[in-house]
């Protein structure tokens, strides 16, 4: 009923429960973090854990302070492939098959929060979420290189109100990932010294996290000596040189990239049809087969070029059909009319 925004109140002649049932029943945000199957979580993390290989140390690290309740910050930090998520995963299930609360976010670039440097998070001491951060034993954060370095001092400011200590986030262990090749922190306006500011880099909390570093591409590990193997080796480097600065050495920061030519579609009359064949060949043989196409996609600078891209391939397709989701109902409207 909770979840519909609905209460037993709401119905005429039905008993309200009162008191410790009621504080009880109010930890449905706790109760909806434990609601895994412990026997398939347990099976997921064993054959995540048998995998870790070169990654077992950070694991061990982290999962020493989590068992020893001893609180800590860290940074996971990693170029592409090498292996932060399997890691999140394995971190997640090995928790969680112990019926213990993990929580996992991710900053997106795209949404602008507004923060400031004395602010804190939305978050009363009594609430339902409060409840579920004092019962968590692990946060992680990912892609946190792209958040502004204020929403992370806000949420440790709120931890240390919850938990009613002066220990970074409340006690809690805290996990940030990220590899600061990519995305920094947007500032609208901003010049180099703003942004540099905005960084985690630049938050007190850095002072005291300990950085743990990936640094083998798992792709590649697992590629074994197959056909396509020398080829994503040599793209992963060249994207890593681009990432640290060390093509076209030596420069000061601003230096032209040469692409590759076996990179480039360097014959072609309509350069979106180039890129579609290139990228989905035997497309009208293959494009009912879901496969096919989940294991390729064309990426975009603009949401114009997107709609192009869009708009000639399904101009393409024989059958187009229409899905509309929506992800809950509002029955506002419902009671309001009866």
């Amino acid at each position: 009923m909770e979840r519909n925004k609905r209460t037993l109140k709401d119905y005429k002649g039905f008993p309200y429960p009162y008191g410790f049932i009621v504080e009880q029943l109010g930890k449905r945000l706790i109760y909806d973090e434990m609601n895994y199957d412990l026997a398939v979580l347990r099976t997921e993390f064993l054959g995540l854990f048998r995998s870790l290989t070169g990654t077992i140390c950070p694991y061990k690290t982290i999962m020493s302070s989590v068992v020893g309740q001893k609180g800590g910050v860290f940074f996971l930090h990693g170029y592409a492939g090498t292996g932060k998520t399997f890691m999140w995963r394995t971190l997640a299930a090995s928790i969680r098959s112990q019926c213990q609360i993990v929580l996992t976010v991710a900053t997106s670039g795209i949404a602008l929060v507004p923060t400031f440097e004395n602010a804190i998070c939305n978050i009363k001491g009594g609430s339902e979420l409060a409840q579920l951060l004092k019962y968590t034993k692990l946060i992680i954060w990912d892609e946190a290189p792209m958040a502004h370095r204020f929403c992370f001092e806000a949420l440790d400011r709120t931890l240390k109100d919850i938990s009613s200590t002066n220990k970074f986030f409340g006690g809690k262990v805290k996990i940030f990932g990220g590899d600061f090749r990519q995305i920094v922190p947007i500032v609208p306006r901003g010049n180099r010294s703003d942004i540099v500011h905005a960084s985690i880099n630049s938050s007190y909390i850095m002072d005291s996290c300990e950085v743990l570093t990936l640094t083998k591409n798992m792709c590649l590990q697992q590629g074994g000596m197959n056909s396509n193997y020398e080829e994503l080796r040599d793209f992963s480097d060249c994207l890593l040189k681009v990432g640290e600065g060390r093509l076209s050495e030596p420069n000061d920061g601003n230096a032209e990239i040469d692409i590759p030519e076996n990179f480039l579609i360097q014959s072609y009359r309509n350069p979106i049809q180039a890129i579609f064949e290139s990228t989905y060949p035997h497309f009208f043989e293959d494009h009912n087969n879901p496969e096919y196409l989940q294991s390729r996609a064309i990426l975009a600078s603009t949401i114009e070029i997107v709609n192009q891209i869009n708009e000639y391939i399904l101009s393409l397709i024989p059958e187009e059909k229409e899905y509309l989701s929506l992800d809950s109902i509002d029955k506002s409207e419902i009671n309001a009319i009866n």
